[in-house]
């Protein structure tokens, strides 16, 4: 606004200043029409002049001069690039040139016009902000419903799932990716929960049908041996099964509770250099009775196979695998026991000429109290159906893996792989030997 006003005023003083170079009476000063309609017809934009003489006497000046003009302290240049001086007083804008006689001339004019176009301008902003803003109130109202919505139907539903209604899902509902993604997710999990509450309702009511079997045995022994008296012997008969009852009791209890320390992540394992060559050959001499009840011959393999782990807990889980592959063996049948290790891992095999294991009990072998058609077997099973599970979880907290290889009537091969330690130092080596 200021440059404009600048260039027009600029441009009357040095027509004003030319018509002072050709001696005009200062009294003749006049602002032409071009410039007038430039600057505005109405009164509150007419321009005004004012002239003073070298001494600063004012030679001319225009009728309704504002109160602020006045003479410059300093006589503007004649001459360089910007030869005039410029003043802005309130809503007035002033430009002075020198006159060729050495005095001063003044020519300004009120910026009213500007003024009602900057407030105009003013005005169009804001007006054009509270429609903005009106809006982006109506859009993002709009928005925050289409894209709550979703989420509202989300929250209903998962208000309505508890632990008896976990088979809820979760509809699917129209929005963006992110929420479409958060429903499947969601589902998801719900079904993750559902299995995991499954599996943990049939793990209780099997286990409580394990404990129910040997504290039926007891009460029932008790009370027939207290019905009426008995001779010492058949106390000590009625005492053997009791005891026989018991102890399976307790070792059903001992692997629940190890099985809940798993699942809880508080498993404590110790952690020291063995030789699980050592480990195997130990289980092998546990269980050559076993064999020999069983009619199975037992053969080792075991080269060192050295590596950071809990002794106790990898002894069970060669126990465990050498006493399935005797109970699950033919009369007459053979177990191989291997240890070896390599560059990058230790392996434990056990290798049986037994049943073997039919197809459909494959997946779920490790599963807990899942224990294959005993039917098959020439000895009654005994087992509770944990000690696989047993097996997975020691192995997997050993950072090792199982694989199971078996065909059906001729045998099953069971492998135990685990990450060599770097720091164990090799052992010597142990030689093949039968039992």
């Amino acid at each position: 606004t200021y440059r404009r006003a600048e260039a027009d005023l600029l441009a009357v003083g040095q027509d004003l200043v030319q018509d002072l170079k050709n001696e005009s009476s200062p009294t003749e000063l006049t602002i032409s029409d071009l410039y007038r309609h430039r600057f505005g017809m109405a009164p509150r934009d007419h321009a005004y002049l004012a002239l003073w003489d070298q001494q600063g006497n004012r030679l001319y000046a225009t009728p309704r001069l504002p109160d602020h003009v006045q003479p410059s302290d300093e006589s503007p240049p004649q001459t360089g690039p910007h030869p005039f001086y410029t003043r802005a007083t309130g809503r007035n804008f002033d430009v002075i040139v020198a006159t060729p006689q050495g005095g001063q001339l003044l020519i300004g004019r009120p910026l009213a016009k500007e003024w009602d176009a900057l407030q105009w301008l003013v005005l169009r902003i804001l007006g054009m902000g509270i429609v903005c803003l009106a809006g982006g109130i109506v859009v993002a109202n709009w928005l925050s419903r289409r894209l709550s919505e979703p989420l509202t139907q989300l929250t209903e539903t998962a208000e309505r799932i508890t632990s008896r209604h976990l088979n809820t899902r979760i509809e699917p509902v129209e929005g963006s990716l992110e929420v479409m993604r958060l429903g499947l997710v969601f589902n998801q999990m719900l079904a993750g929960l559902q299995t995991a509450f499954e599996k943990q309702t049939r793990f209780v009511a099997e286990a409580s049908h394990e404990l129910r079997t040997p504290v039926t045995v007891v009460l029932s022994q008790v009370e027939h041996a207290l019905f009426r008296d008995r001779s010492p012997e058949e106390y000590r008969q009625a005492l053997n099964v009791c005891l026989r009852s018991t102890r399976r009791m307790k070792s059903l209890i001992d692997q629940l509770l190890f099985l809940a320390r798993a699942d809880a992540g508080k498993l404590a394992l110790r952690f020291v250099p063995i030789d699980l060559a050592e480990v195997a050959a130990q289980a092998v001499e546990l269980l050559h009775p076993l064999a020999t009840a069983h009619t199975v011959s037992m053969t080792t393999e075991l080269a060192p196979a050295e590596l950071l782990g809990d002794p106790d807990r990898l002894g069970q889980v060669v126990t465990n695998l050498i006493t399935n592959a005797i109970r699950y063996n033919n009369p007459n049948g053979h177990v191989i026991v291997q240890t070896m290790s390599s560059e990058h891992e230790v392996i434990l095999r056990v290798r049986d000429d037994g049943i073997g294991i039919p197809q459909a009990d494959k997946p779920h072998l490790f599963d807990r109290f899942y224990r294959v058609d005993t039917a098959r077997t020439q000895q009654d099973d005994t087992g509770t159906g944990l000690g696989l599970s047993l097996v997975q979880e020691i192995v997997t907290a050993h950072a090792g893996t199982i694989d199971v290889q078996s065909t059906l009537g001729a045998g099953t091969v069971i492998t135990i792989r685990r990450p060599i330690d770097s720091k164990v130092v090799t052992g010597t080596p142990q030689t093949k030997r039968p039992l």
